[in-house]
């Protein structure tokens, strides 16, 4: 029987990874952390928001730049505006089976630019070019070598949890049950160093329904806004 771990880390992911786990990741400005550019694109906030904090965002963002607030209840600062709005969907996945999955490959830093072209082509969500720093990443290739699927590990708010990120297939590849097999694949790799699985997509995913047939059980919601910080 597998322990149990304390699920309060996920109530705020970002934040807790970037001053835990992957503090080496994060730029700091007063009490807003974000990852570095070139890693992820996830600013960790406070839930209420002062002057101080606006500050630091608007630090980090830079003049123009955009910013992720994750369950705001605080106004915005004059200037600044919302440009999307999604409602984002947090999984455990500490009730997923798992066990070894044949025919996944490891992807390195080599693979980097056709994982970006997958994800460029699948939109599962941002990938940047050094995203893999933060985690393991599996790949599913086809006869001629090309990528045609992919899955891999993103935030870690505390030493017991991992994020699963990126989970995508290439349009022709699709119905064959690949995202199913990366993921319990990255659910293996993820128990074997002692820790548990957890995810996020947003409330109109059809991928939900994988999920949940792969055990993931919904944990929250939380409205996710992107702004745009004034020129």
């Amino acid at each position: 029987m597998r322990p149990v771990i304390d699920p309060a880390p996920l109530d705020d992911p970002i934040r807790n990874s970037l001053t835990g786990p992957h503090r080496q990741f994060a730029l700091t400005s007063g009490p807003i952390s974000r990852y570095r550019p070139d890693v992820s694109v996830f600013f960790g906030h406070p839930r209420e928001m002062d002057a101080a904090a606006w500050a630091g965002l608007a630090d980090l963002a830079g003049p123009g730049g955009r910013a992720g607030l994750r369950g705001r209840t605080d106004p915005l600062p004059d200037g600044w505006r919302i440009l999307e709005t999604f409602e984002l969907v947090q999984y455990s996945g500490i009730d997923v089976e798992s066990g070894p999955v044949e025919g996944l490959v490891r992807l390195g830093y080599d693979d980097v630019p056709e994982m970006a072209r997958l994800v460029e082509l699948t939109k599962p969500g941002p990938f940047l070019q050094r995203t893999i720093d933060l985690g393991s990443y599996l790949g599913v290739r086809d006869d001629d070598g090309s990528l045609i699927a992919m899955a891999g590990e993103r935030m870690r708010p505390s030493t017991h949890w991992r994020e699963i990120s990126a989970v995508c297939t290439a349009p022709q590849a699709r119905g064959r049950g690949l995202a199913a097999r990366l993921i319990r694949g990255v659910v293996a790799g993820i128990r074997e160093r002692g820790e548990e699985p957890f995810l996020h997509t947003t409330t109109d995913n059809p991928a939900t329904r994988l999920y949940e047939s792969l055990g993931f059980t919904r944990r929250s919601e939380v409205p996710l806004e992107i702004v745009r910080i004034p020129d």
